[in-house]
């Protein structure tokens, strides 16, 4: 046998001091890890970032500079991310001849690059960007606009993770929207407010969204912030009715989301509302815009007791709302004064701050 090897031995205080050791270091390592996770979790419940699952987009399928190693960027979309200054093809021509491309920014949230497999279950990388709905529409059927988005994509991702993508080998695949799973974003209202500070000519949205950035509205609602009025508003007490007696409703079964991004998808098989759980979660609704037209309900409940979407069932019907989780004792079953566009429900509970949030959009009041 060759090679040679080296013995260390301890006595009871040598080996008592080395425990000692790797245990402070165990402990600072899970401080470390706890400590953004405590932070994120109150940054949301006070109001000032949230969680958003943004909708799928296109999926870019490129390399990484001077290799072969595959790496997808899944372009999505969503309302909490403010569009850009919106300007035309010639305006954006006229900011590249001078030489000013920085001059025009594109506001985006980029995920943290995560490993993969493609189809030929090679490992490769992905990471998701969002960017706002609106301006997705302006760029999707193709155009300077967007030739000028996938270089700021790319810039994006080598200025915040050190991965340089080949831009001259890339392409847009047809067939599949996204690589992987999308998950959800976490939106600082620090990064929204500097956005709309930066627009030249402000609405009068872009002044009220502004008011109530510098004025977050806590996830479960507070006394001190009911005078004012918020983004979204909070449906009146008398639209929402607890339901007491029989009422024929429709109802789809939704998914709920973990904060992993895995899908749940409930039992459809129910027992009587009389046999469930009776304790009724805290929780919230919300109708967005404040003024003039609904376009979606969201909701808020607040399950403390629930570690994941496996323990959760939830089904929204047209008009109805039906939250359960029956081991840990919650029941919840409403009715809305609104049609619920049941096709479009979605549900993601975050395994962090135990909210589970509902967005319905709403087909007519």
């Amino acid at each position: 046998m060759s090679g040679s090897s080296k013995s260390i031995l301890l006595d009871g205080n040598g080996l008592e001091k080395t425990l000692k050791i790797v245990k402070n270091e165990a402990e600072e390592q899970l401080e470390n890890f706890l400590a953004p996770v405590a932070e994120l979790a109150d940054d949301i419940s006070s109001g000032r970032s949230k969680i958003v699952k943004p909708a799928p987009g296109f999926c870019i399928k490129t390399f990484k500079k001077g290799s072969n190693e595959k790496f997808f960027i899944n372009l999505c979309q969503t309302d909490s991310i403010p569009a850009p200054r919106d300007i035309t093809e010639d305006e954006l021509i006229r900011i590249l001849n001078d030489g000013e491309p920085s001059s025009y920014r594109i506001p985006m949230s980029i995920t943290v690059p995560r490993q993969t497999q493609d189809k030929s279950n090679q490992s490769c990388q992905v990471c998701d960007i969002a960017i706002n709905a609106n301006f997705y529409a302006k760029i999707e059927s193709g155009g300077l606009l967007r030739e000028f988005l996938i270089t700021v994509l790319f810039d994006g991702v080598e200025n915040k993770y050190d991965i340089a993508l080949d831009e001259s080998n890339f392409r847009i695949l047809k067939n599949k929207k996204f690589m992987d799973r999308l998950i959800p974003h976490n939106i600082q209202n620090r990064d929204v407010k500097q956005v709309i500070e930066s627009y030249a000519n402000q609405s009068a949205e872009d002044r009220a969204l502004l008011r109530e950035l510098d004025n977050p509205r806590p996830l479960m609602g507070s006394q001190a912030n009911q005078g004012r009025k918020p983004l979204i508003e909070e449906i009146d007490a008398g639209t929402v009715k607890t339901v007491k007696n029989e009422r024929n409703s429709s109802r789809t079964v939704v998914p709920v989301t973990t904060s992993e991004g895995t899908p749940y998808v409930p039992d459809p098989t129910k027992v009587a509302i009389a046999q469930a759980a009776t304790k009724k979660p805290e929780s919230k609704l919300f109708r967005e815009p404040p003024a003039g037209k609904a376009k979606r309900l969201i909701g808020e409940f607040h399950l403390p007791e629930c570690v994941s979407s496996s323990e959760i069932t939830l089904d929204v019907g047209e008009d109805r709302i039906l939250l359960e989780a029956r081991k840990k004792g919650y029941l919840l079953d409403v009715f809305v004064d609104y049609r619920i566009d049941e096709s479009k429900v979605e549900a993601h509970f975050d395994s962090t701050t135990k909210i589970l949030q509902v967005t319905m959009p709403v087909l007519a009041a």
